[in-house]
Order: structure tokens, then C-alpha cells, then sequence
């Protein structure tokens, strides 16, 4: 584990670690797209801040940020989101998540779209 520097600031920070589990959670239950779930569903729901453009990994091996320095005041801050679920209430949430999925009576385009190579999103 190696320090990165974000290319968010401290504000955006802040603002992902208060709201996107949240955001997560309300959009895999909103989502009128299969695709979308899937992907959404694939790894889970977050646990940790996240953004592959403002908060690159230091290495491959790294799977997520689990500290946050703040040079403006020296502290140090987990990067564990706000109203996230760890263990079995985080299963329990994945499961409940994973039954919006509709595995009878798929229409074409409902599979993941990067599986087919295209990378847009048409419904």
C-alpha cells in the first residue's frame, strides 16, 4: 500500500465519502437498464471511497483507498463511506439488490454491453 495523491479536493472527498454508497444503493434499486445492474452488482455494494479518475489506486494490487490524509490540517481519515454495510448485512443488502435482476424473458441488449464489445449504453 502506497500513498496517492487524489485529484479531487478536499470538498469532493467529502462529498463522495457522505454520499455514494448511498447514491449506489438508489440507483440499482431505480435503474430500469440490466446492463447497468449488472455492472452495479458485479463487485458489490461499496464499502470504500472510489473513483478511478480522482482517486487512482498506487499499485494493481491495491484494491482500495482505506486512508485519507488532509495536508490542510494533518489528520489522517478512513475512507470507509457513509451507511455502508460490512459482512453479513452488506450480503444480506447484495442479495436483496440481486433479485431486481431478471434472468426469465431477457430482452437482447439486457446482458452487460462490454461483454459484446460495445461500450455505449442504448436503452
Amino acid at each position: 500500500m502506497k500513498w496517492q495523491p487524489a485529484l479531487f479536493e478536499k470538498e469532493v472527498i467529502e462529498n463522495l465519502l457522505d454520499t455514494q454508497f448511498y447514491d449506489y444503493v438508489k440507483r440499482a434499486r431505480t435503474t430500469d437498464c440490466q446492463a447497468e445492474l449488472r455492472r452495479l452488482l458485479e463487485s458489490g455494494p461499496p464499502q470504500w471511497i472510489s473513483d478511478p479518475h480522482g482517486l487512482p489506486l498506487a499499485e494493481e494490487t491495491d484494491t482500495h483507498v482505506c486512508q485519507l490524509w488532509y495536508s490542510s490540517d494533518y489528520r489522517l481519515k478512513g475512507a470507509r463511506l457513509d451507511g455502508s454495510y460490512d459482512g453479513e448485512e452488506r450480503q444480506q443488502l447484495w442479495d436483496e439488490l440481486k433479485q431486481f435482476i431478471v434472468v426469465e424473458g431477457k430482452e437482447e441488449g439486457d446482458d452487460d454491453e462490454k461483454a459484446n464489445g460495445d461500450a455505449t449504453n442504448s436503452k
